[in-house]
Order: C-alpha cells, then sequence, then structure tokens
C-alpha cells in the first residue's frame, strides 16, 4: 500500500511539472529527467495534441518485414510474456518505425487499456503520440523506462513503459521490444526484463547473420568449384575429402555421394602423392602427377595448397587438377604448334605435282603412317602440315621434329619425354615428349633417315604398340598419334647399309608420296617465281611492282635447282633485293654463285658429259619408278655403280613401295648368302 502511495505522489508531482509545459512551456528540471523534457518539446514541436482521445487512433502497416522480425524474436517474447504472465502487465514488439506488429497480454490487461491503442498496426512514434517508452526508444536507441505522467498525451498517464531496442550485426536498428501496464503496477525489475530479451533476440540475429553468411559462404564457394574449369578436391587435415566437384568426378569416373568423407588413400591409394605432401606440408604447381582411381590410369596437371590456420597449424589442403590432355591442347594452340599450310597453298599445274596433291589428299583420310619422300626444298613439311588439316585429327596438334638436328644422345628425351631426375640437368618436374605433345594430332618425323639406329626398334615399337614410356619412368602412357615421316635419302639404300632398320622401313612406308624437284616440273618454275616475286614485293614494302624479264626467266628454267622450291624463293627475293628499286629484273640481278653457273651451263649447252649422264640417270630411275637393278639394266651400268653416281649427283630415289620388292628380295638374298 505504501509503495502505491508512493507511485501516486511520484506520478502527481511529474504531472503538476507536466501541467506547466503544456501551459507555458516551462520545465522543472529537478523534477523531469533531460530525456523527458527534450522528448515533450519534438512532440509540442511536431504538433502532437496532449488531450486527443485515443479511442479512434487509427492502424497503419508496417513498412519493415515484420515476418522476419517476429521470426528472430518470437520465440524471446514468448520467454519475456511468459515471466510476466497474470501480472497485468503486455509484452509488445514495434518496428524500427515504431508500428506496433506483436502484442502479447492477458485478457484482463487488455480490457483495463481498452481505451488505449495497444494494438497492432498502431504507429507509437514520437510525431503520432509523443513521448512514450516506444518512441523514445527509437529516438536514444537505448533502453528507457517512462512512467506515468511523463507521457506527453494525457491519456497515456495511467501507462509505464519499457522498452529496448535492438539491432542487427551491422548496426541498423530492427525493432523494440516494450512492456506496458498501470503505473500502479510498477515494477523496478521490468526494464532489465526487457533489456534481457533484446540482448538474447541480438544473439539470435548475430547466430543467424553468421549462419547465414556461412551458407551463402559455402554456396558461393560451391559454386565458384563447379564454374571453374579445373577438377577441385579439398580435405580436411587427415586427407578425408570434404568437397569435390563435378569436373573432378567426371575427371576421375567416380560419383560425388561416394566420394565425399572418403580417405584419399581409398581413392588413389596410400602411397599417392598427395598424402605426402599433407603429411610434409608440401605445395606444388602444375606438376605432372599419375593418378589411378577405380583401376583407371590418368595423367594431370596438379596444384596443391596447404589450408592453415592463424597459428599456422594445418587446417587441410585443396588440390587442383586438370587434364593432361586438355592442357597440351591448350599450350599448342598457345605457342603454335600447329598447321599452318593446307593444300590451298600448294602452287603448281605440273602432272607431277597434281598427281602427288592427288595422292597426298586421299592419304590424308587413311589413318595409316604415311612417307614423304623428296629431295631438300621440295615441300616435305608443307605436305605434311597440308595432310594434318585435311585429316579428321586437323583439331589436334601438329608437331614437327627434324631427326637430323637432334643429338643422338637426346633423341629418346625429345620424342618420349623423360621423369623428373632421369638424368643429370634434367627438369625436376620431368618434361613430356613430342609424342605427348602431339596427343590427338600428327607427329611429323623430318629426316627420319637420321634417326640413331637403337631409337629406330623403340619407335617401331610405339608404332605398333601406340604406348611409350618416359625416360627415367615405368608407367606406359597410351597415345593417340598419326605419324608421318619424311626423308630426302634412299632409305632403302640406307637399309643395305646396316644403318637403317627393314622392318621400320616397312612399318612406315604403308603409303609413301613422291614429291617431284622443280627441275622435273619446270612449266611451273614461271609461275612460283611470279608468286614469290609477289610476295617478296609485300615483304619489302615496295610501293611499285618489278617484274621478271623474258631473258630472265630463261634463265631461271635453264637453272637445275639443287635445293628446288626453297632455293627458288631465297633467289627471287635476292633479286628484288639486288634490283635496288628497279622495275625490270634481268640477268644482272641473279646472284654472283648462280650467274657463274648458269652462264657455264649455257655455254657448253648442257652438252658436258656430266650434265648428259644426270640426265640419262635422272630418266632411267623415273621409267624404272626407281628400281635400282632395272634402272642399272636400262642404263647398262652396275648397281653398285649405279649407287655411287646417285651419291656424286646427290638424288633423290623416286619410288612407291611395291617398286622396292626386287631390290628386297635381293638384299634378302645377300644376307642368307652371308
Amino acid at each position: 500500500m505504501a509503495e502505491t502511495l508512493s507511485l501516486e505522489k511520484r506520478a502527481g508531482r511529474i504531472g503538476v511539472s507536466w501541467q506547466r509545459f503544456i501551459v507555458k512551456g516551462k520545465i522543472e528540471s529537478y523534477v523531469i529527467s533531460e530525456q523527458i523534457a527534450t522528448s515533450w518539446k519534438r512532440s509540442l514541436e511536431a504538433g502532437v495534441n496532449p488531450f486527443v482521445n485515443l479511442q479512434h487512433f487509427f492502424t497503419v502497416k508496417s513498412k519493415t518485414n515484420f515476418q522476419y522480425l517476429l521470426k528472430v524474436s518470437r520465440p524471446f517474447l514468448d520467454n519475456l510474456y511468459a515471466f510476466v504472465k497474470g501480472s497485468d502487465f503486455m509484452v509488445l514488439l514495434a518496428d524500427a518505425d515504431g508500428t506496433i506488429v506483436k502484442v502479447l497480454g492477458d485478457p484482463v490487461i487488455i480490457q483495463k487499456l481498452k481505451n488505449i491503442p495497444l494494438n497492432e498496426g498502431v504507429n507509437w512514434s514520437e510525431d503520432s503520440l509523443g513521448t512514450n517508452c516506444i518512441s523514445l526508444a527509437i529516438k536514444e536507441k537505448i533502453p528507457v523506462q517512462v512512467f506515468a505522467t511523463e507521457h506527453f498525451i494525457q491519456q497515456l498517464h495511467p501507462l509505464v513503459g519499457s522498452a529496448a531496442p535492438f539491432f542487427s550485426q551491422n548496426g541498423n536498428l530492427l525493432g523494440i521490444i516494450a512492456m506496458f501496464g498501470l503505473y500502479k503496477d510498477f515494477h523496478p525489475h521490468t526494464l532489465g526484463m526487457v533489456v534481457a530479451s533484446v540482448k538474447a533476440i541480438e544473439n539470435q540475429i548475430l547466430y543467424m547473420e553468421a549462419n547465414h553468411s556461412l551458407k551463402r559462404s559455402y554456396r558461393e564457394a560451391t559454386t565458384i568449384m563447379e564454374e571453374i574449369t579445373a577438377g577441385l578436391i579439398s580435405v580436411d587435415s587427415q586427407g578425408r575429402i570434404s568437397m569435390v566437384n563435378t569436373v573432378a568426378c567426371k575427371m576421375l569416373g567416380i560419383n560425388f555421394q561416394d566420394t565425399v568423407s572418403k580417405h584419399l588413400g581409398e581413392l588413389f591409394g596410400k602411397e599417392c602423392l598427395f598424402l605426402q605432401a599433407l603429411d610434409e606440408g608440401m605445395e606444388y604447381a602444375d606438376r605432372d602427377i599419375t593418378l589411378s582411381c577405380n583401376g583407371i590410369t590418368n595423367r594431370f596437371y596438379c596444384s596443391l595448397r596447404i589450408i592453415r590456420d592463424e597459428n599456422n597449424n594445418k587446417l587441410g589442403m585443396v588440390i587442383t587438377m586438370r587434364e593432361y590432355k586438355a592442357i597440351r591442347r591448350l599450350v599448342n594452340r598457345t605457342f603454335g604448334a600447329q598447321a599452318t599450310f593446307t593444300f590451298d597453298d600448294i602452287y603448281g599445274k605440273h602432272p607431277l605435282i597434281k598427281k602427288a596433291i592427288s595422292a597426298a589428299k586421299r592419304a590424308a583420310h587413311s589413318g595409316n603412317t604415311i612417307l614423304i619422300m623428296g629431295e631438300s626444298g621440295t615441300g616435305k613439311e608443307m605436305f605434311a602440315q597440308a595432310i594434318h588439316n585435311e585429316s579428321e585429327c586437323s583439331g589436334g596438334p601438329f608437331i614437327a621434329i627434324n631427326c637430323a638436328g637432334i643429338p643422338r644422345e637426346l633423341v629418346e628425351s625429345e620424342l618420349f619425354g623423360y621423369e623428373a631426375g632421369a638424368f643429370t640437368g634434367a627438369r625436376r618436374e620431368g618434361r613430356p615428349g613430342k609424342f605427348e605433345l602431339a596427343q590427338g594430332g600428327t607427329l611429323f618425323l623430318d629426316e627420319i633417315g637420321d634417326m640413331p639406329l637403337e631409337m629406330q626398334a623403340k619407335l617401331l615399337r610405339v608404332l605398333q604398340d601406340k604406348v611409350i614410356t618416359r625416360l627415367g619412368g615405368d608407367c606406359p602412357i597410351p597415345v593417340d598419334v598419326r605419324v608421318i615421316v619424311a626423308s630426302n635419302r634412299n632409305l632403302f639404300a640406307l637399309v643395305e647399309e646396316g644403318t637403317f632398320r627393314l622392318d621400320l622401313f616397312y612399318r612406315i612406308n604403308v603409303i609413301t608420296l613422291q614429291l617431284p624437284s622443280l627441275r622435273n616440273r619446270e612449266t611451273d618454275i614461271p609461275l612460283l617465281a611470279n608468286l614469290f616475286l609477289e610476295k617478296a614485293i609485300v615483304k619489302m614494302g615496295l610501293s611499285s611492282a618489278p617484274r621478271l624479264t623474258g631473258k630472265l626467266e630463261e634463265r631461271l628454267l635453264r637453272y637445275s635447282w639443287p635445293g628446288n622450291v626453297r632455293e627458288l624463293q631465297n633467289v627471287i627475293e635476292q633479286i628484288v633485293f639486288n634490283a635496288n628499286g628497279s622495275l625490270k629484273l634481268d640477268e644482272k640481278h641473279l646472284p654472283e654463285k648462280m650467274i657463274k653457273i648458269t652462264t657455264t651451263q649455257s655455254g657448253s649447252e648442257d652438252m658436258a658429259l656430266g650434265a648428259q649422264e644426270l640426265k640419262h640417270i635422272l630418266l632411267a630411275l623415273e621409267m624404272c619408278q626407281g628400281n635400282i637393278t632395272h634402272s642399272a639394266r636400262l642404263l647398262g651400268i652396275g648397281r653398285n655403280t649405279l649407287y655411287r653416281k646417285i651419291n656424286k649427283y646427290n638424288l633423290h630415289i623416286p619410288r612407291s613401295a611395291p617398286s622396292f620388292e626386287t631390290d628386297k628380295t635381293e638384299y634378302l638374298h645377300k644376307k642368307d648368302k652371308s
């Protein structure tokens, strides 16, 4: 009873001060707190009527997402109401604008306060209802309590209200928790209970936002992993798989559900490099690794990154895997391992060159190994590139290697590659060979006749089995490569000499293309000369186009062209340079060496014994399709004599596979005798 009288006395004293403020605008600072006084002034300035009748006060709809407010606060509202149930107090939830979105109260207190708009949808902001605990909590952003006559509107004077704001993780005001009752039932702990509730709500919001952030981060990481074209595997500190993307599953031929939580040792074996790297805390980038999974062995470029905490303790590891074939294709495209020439780039109207082009086009679609024979400068690599671009493997790389230009001790590593530490000076990560680089495409072996004999046996094995093994390695690597070989030497003569294997010869001599020398297609010389002239004009940036005189063309026709088409192109460029801007290209512009040779040839009218001998030998070889025995018989000389003259004039023997049968028989017969 004494407490009630004390509360009434306090309400009465504040009420007197309220009346003086409303009538005279004066604040008794020794009675009214600064917060309440400031709020009264704001309410008066906002035009709030202190004597308004609140029975018919209108409601508004919350502008905020009150569903979210209810979701985060409802358990704590219910808990708070459970504490005050039966004590004539109401529990309310308001949004950041002061609009009530939830009311919990006993029927008794609701009936007692029926004339006060404590309903859902009523806005309790300072501009609407003046000073009250909800509006003051919004303005001050701290827990507040408004007692009885501290309310600005007279009809609210019987109330006591306690309110506290709650905020998001980034400090934005989300809502207000408030308790209302009659001031005669005032209890000093009501504000404390409200404060405890909002703290619990803020913790819940913090947890929800953290959980949402974790889920978002997980989804972002998962999405990124799925968007990356590389295979990704994440493992914990014990080597158990925590995450794997679809690309990795496809690469390894595994199922996602069956992989997560598995140990790396179960997937790749207990001795796999990944476990060793995790154990030792090693990291590496783009290392060539062979992995066996589900009975299937493949090669990958792998990168490893160790995940560590702030104390540098290992938390796990991320493995990035890229398909070896895909990387090789990308490298080949980027660094020019491609064929640039097609059959449209091969010019000539002579029947011999047309015949060679026609045969090459048919050979391109056969899939067999092709042997291209021809003198230096006849365009063997150009034909090889054209065949590649015409074939089904045109989308793959084109890798060319000159067997004559590689030291003997490096041929094997160049062709087949080597593993890390295979020999002194080897790269630490190993290196793929030309067969691996040409995977899915074409490997062009030029000057095959100069390949060391010991390597020929290994090449034969690869051509037969389609499998290679790196130098210093023991893991067989399947290769899908179209092989084209070329030579400007008489391979069968090399067989007889014992420097070329007969079995390899017949393995590569499945389809033979004979490229004609330029002197045997002399009608194409003017055509090619003018073509190279046009290119030289563009290359040298000449403003005016010079032309070849008739005498110069005649000189070009009389020359034997030992360097063939390549030599002709070089000579034309020299002529243009020597002309020094002259529009008339004449004999005097020829290279000095060529002037002497053609002058000698012109003076003798081709009647010199050597020229005649050369002409007869070439004619006989062409008539006999390169058969040495038949050609020697036609010329009336011995086979050994013919071989000496062929070497003397550095001739190439035009022949196809069937034309070697007689030589083969004689060779085998000779070997049997020995």
